[in-house]
């Protein structure tokens, strides 16, 4: 698990990302399946992160496998040394419509015979899974399953993101300048598109746009947030704990004026 898993945020303000928000908390406290469907590029992967992130044991992982090759024996993880690690962690099965109805009956069996010893399983269709496929995971009794739409169907998720992905790379001094050209000459003409892509191709578009708006002005970029936290959020956290840490002295140095020096320190 990076550490962008727990820091990289659900971005929009349509009411889907707001109701996948509250889904993801309802649920990350559970052991049980979940279920996502939509199409590539919705979100899938970053709401299975989220839900790791936010109801998971520390040191635990999030692993992601694919639909088409799934075993269930891929299931034991001997990589981490403890089994306590595995059964914290979390396994996203991407394109999970691809798993044959033997392999998903398998992992009914595996669930109920050992369900304290599987990670939580998180599990991503690109549509629907026809009835047979849908009674098997019911009989998994998942904590709850989202539908997550394409971005051309929620354009109001389409500036935060765009302005999300212009903080991730911008540097606090550029950031203002870059996003104010970019939502003046930029953002009307990615409300009209159609997004195939869906939120990936959108985080790429944004992504070359800074690179251009960087070389034209000769400014440098941030990190991308994919492999890493930004270097402008971790310094705004030293910031924080720098002050809080001064305001600490400075009420400890009024009390010690206050107070005989050897009665002061002799408390602490």
């Amino acid at each position: 698990m990076t550490t962008s898993d727990r820091f990289d945020p659900i971005v929009g303000n349509s009411s889907l990302i707001q109701s996948l928000w509250s889904f993801v908390l309802e649920v990350s406290d559970s052991r049980q399946p979940v279920v996502f469907f939509g199409e590539d590029g919705v979100g899938k992967k970053l709401a299975a992160r989220k839900i790791h992130a936010t109801g998971c044991i520390a040191g635990s992982r999030i692993r992601f496998l694919d639909g088409e090759s799934f075993k269930v024996q891929q299931l034991e993880d001997h990589s981490q040394g403890n089994p306590m690690l595995n059964r914290a962690g979390t396994i996203y099965i991407g394109s999970a419509e691809k798993i044959s109805a033997e392999v998903l009956q398998e992992l009914r069996s595996a669930l109920f015979e050992n369900s304290d010893q599987i990670p939580r399983l998180v599990f991503g269709f690109r549509n629907e899974p026809d009835l047979k496929t849908q009674a098997i995971i019911d009989e998994m009794k998942p904590a709850g399953s989202f539908a997550l739409t394409p971005l051309s169907q929620r354009p109001e998720d389409i500036a935060p993101i765009a302005r999300y992905q212009i903080w991730s790379h911008s540097f606090k001094e550029d950031f203002k300048n870059r996003w104010d050209e970019f939502e003046t000459l930029v953002l009307p003409d990615f409300m009209n598109r159609k997004w195939q892509g869906n939120v990936e191709e959108l985080l790429e578009a944004v992504k070359i746009y800074c690179e251009s708006s960087a070389e034209s002005d000769g400014s440098r970029l941030v990190g991308e947030m994919n492999t890493s936290v930004s270097s402008h959020w971790l310094k705004e956290q030293f910031e924080r704990m720098h002050e809080k840490l001064l305001d600490r002295w400075d009420h400890e140095d009024s009390i010690a004026a206050s107070e005989p020096f050897g009665e002061t320190w002799g408390g602490r």
